[in-house]
């Protein structure tokens, strides 16, 4: 195993120069103009052949073979004012890589360099895939659709995160379900309108919509089973025109959040009966739209005990973390791993004297080490899951 982490620390240097070069100028999902430049810059350099998808995403592939093996790394960053005060700190005002987007594009550029150094020895294709649109549309959608996981065949999918939770050197796997499905939810309650001062005239769209956010509460705590994990959420209400006036209609934003893809059905019908039901029994109506988003990321166990294994001959056992408490966030590299046998699997950015950081924050820096470790992994699982079809 040390000739994985020679390997990485030859391309070490070059892979934190290219990743300050991303933080310093971080841009927004679907607006990643200027780091698929670089990307694509950097494949020159490299020889290695790719291809542009229509949403802006680059599948790079290194190696040939009847099957590959894939790598994704997301592109985008968030609306937040950096805090960090770091010398490569953003210099795009109200835009900052606060979740490790550019870490994650700068180590498959470091693989990317990696597997072209020995690409004749390698069992099977490499595919990196530069995904955008991560935080809002949901990029790898896309680029599936336009045949990334095709010619050659993708039979086994590998996405790494940071984690601030976890000390840089180690590395974190989560076996089947790891994130929760998301369903976009949003409920127009109509009433009738009328003066405050005689209610009895009107349908109080604000009274029913109230009813229907109380109730809904109840979609998890008594209607579906305590072991499968929901959640429901009303995030934003909008209604009502004045103080003295009986509001005739009220919109309603929110999610619902699952583990399980059947669940998700079960409570869907649910929320639809819950809402439209109470607002008959006031006399009023309620629209009902639900709109599939993400779906759950499940990895793939095999394929996951798989990469443990390689992880602790790589780091010793000490340093890998198997979880197994899911998280009801959502990650759109669902959809790769429903396209193929998935692993996401994490890495630690916490460094000594550090004190925890958040992700989505401006204060996130994460310790720029855990690329070494990165880098060492994806090219450890490389050579150990090349060598036969997943």
């Amino acid at each position: 195993m040390k000739e994985h982490f020679a390997a990485a620390k030859a391309v070490f240097e070059q892979t934190v120069a290219l990743r300050r070069e991303l933080h310093r100028y971080p841009e927004l999902s679907q607006q990643e103009q200027r780091t698929q430049a670089l990307i694509l810059r950097r494949l020159q350099e490299l020889g290695v052949s790719y291809r542009i998808h229509g949403n802006g995403g680059i599948t790079a592939t290194v190696g040939k073979g009847s099957r590959a093996i894939g790598i994704r790394g997301d592109m985008d960053a968030l609306p937040i004012e950096e805090k960090t005060g770091l010398p490569y700190a953003s210099q795009n005002p109200g835009v900052m890589h606060a979740c490790g987007h550019d870490i994650h594009t700068a180590l498959l550029l470091g693989t990317a360099e990696l597997c072209k150094a020995r690409e004749e020895k390698l069992g099977c294709a490499v595919k990196l895939f530069f995904q955008p649109a991560e935080e809002t549309v949901g990029g790898a959608e896309q680029m599936i659709r336009e045949g990334c996981m095709e010619d050659p065949a993708v039979d086994g999918v590998l996405g790494v995160h940071v984690s601030p939770n976890i000390p840089v050197g180690t590395l974190s796997f989560q076996p089947g379900k790891m994130n929760a499905a998301v369903i976009e939810m949003d409920i127009t309650v109509r009433g009738k309108g009328c003066h405050g001062a005689h209610p009895e005239k009107g349908v109080d769209a604000i009274v029913v919509a109230a009813n229907i956010i109380s109730a809904l509460q109840t979609v998890d705590s008594r209607r579906t089973a305590p072991t499968e994990p929901v959640v429901v959420t009303v995030g934003s209400i909008q209604g009502g025109t004045g103080r003295n006036i009986v509001a005739e209609e009220v919109t309603m934003k929110g999610t619902i959040r699952v583990l399980d893809m059947e669940t998700a059905k079960e409570v869907k019908a649910l929320v639809t009966q819950t809402a439209t039901a109470i607002a008959s029994a006031y006399g009023a109506e309620a629209v009902v739209k639900l709109v599939d988003d993400y779906p759950a990321l499940v990895n793939d166990r095999e394929l996951t005990a798989r990469m443990v294994r390689e992880a602790t001959a790589l780091l010793g056992a000490e340093k890998v973390f198997v979880r197994d408490v899911p998280s009801m966030g959502a990650d759109d590299f669902a959809y790769f791993a429903n396209a193929a046998k998935g692993c996401y699997f994490s890495i630690g950015t916490l460094g000594p004297g550090q004190e925890n950081q958040a992700l989505h924050s401006g204060v996130f820096a994460p310790h720029e080490d855990c690329m070494l470790t990165g880098l060492a992994m994806l090219s450890a699982a490389i050579e150990a899951l090349g060598e036969a079809p997943l």
